[in-house]
């Protein structure tokens, strides 16, 4: 408990002076499809190995994305592809606004098959912040751990305290300091800061002008959510082609 109760403050007292800490990180995304597959319940051991040996050394889905940051609030989109082919020059709607201030969200997706318009509180996880450090770009994380309950997921994150936002990649947020990196169900997602650039971004995030879209809450989309997983594992469909893993 002391470190949540330390780095707020430090964090506050850096916008009570006057100081405004603002940036630009570059993240890189993974997810590897074969271990999520092999992992669904309903898959027998004799199909999971074969899974594995058919396609458990490929890399998966690999993409850039991009997070630009102030005290206030942050911004995330997608980023520019590794490489220009048929897939990864196709890029969804997918922008998050996290307002720090008002303690709002906007998320703006497309998911099971329409465009979603998400405004609501801001969704914070209940974390655990646990006894271990990495360095990810010259910054000392520290671990944080929590739960998806609706996903079946286990998350673990890695903040900076040095960068006392309290923002992350994705949904993840509430940490008393940026999250430079983090995985999801081992290493079914890895998620990592590859540049971190300090000051205004040369290049703001630009949203649409006209965000059309199914307008809901949280509650209204997890219900969703919930609904589409059931019903898929019931089927013994893959739930994650139509959702954001």
């Amino acid at each position: 408990m002391r470190a949540l109760i330390i780095f707020p403050l430090s964090f506050l007292s850096l916008i009570t002076k006057g100081q405004k800490l603002t940036g630009e990180i570059e993240f890189r995304y993974r997810i590897n499809y074969a271990e999520i597959y092999a992992s669904a319940e309903y898959i027998t051991e004799q199909e999971r190995d074969r899974i594995m040996l058919s396609w458990g050394n490929e890399e998966g889905y690999s993409t850039r994305m991009k997070l630009q940051f102030s005290p206030e609030k942050t911004v995330y989109t997608y980023g520019e592809p590794y490489e220009l082919n048929a897939w990864s020059s196709f890029k969804d709607n997918y922008f998050i606004i996290k307002n720090f201030a008002e303690s709002t969200s906007m998320l703006y997706l497309e998911s099971l098959g329409k465009t979603y318009l998400i405004e609501d509180e801001l969704k914070v996880p209940k974390w655990r912040i646990m006894n271990e450090l990495r360095e990810i770009l010259g910054h000392m994380c520290m671990k944080a751990v929590t739960q998806d309950t609706l996903k079946g997921q286990e998350i673990v994150a890695w903040f900076a305290a040095d960068i006392p936002v309290p923002g992350g990649p994705e949904n993840l947020n509430g940490l008393p300091g940026m999250i430079l990196g983090y995985e999801v169900n081992g290493t079914q997602l890895l998620v990592e800061a590859e540049r971190i650039v300090l000051g205004e971004p040369e290049d703001p995030i630009k949203l649409p002008k006209k965000m059309k879209g199914k307008k809901v809450n949280w509650q209204e989309y997890n219900e969703s959510v919930a609904e589409f997983i059931d019903l898929s594992v019931k089927a013994k469909r893959p739930w994650y082609w139509s959702l954001r893993f």
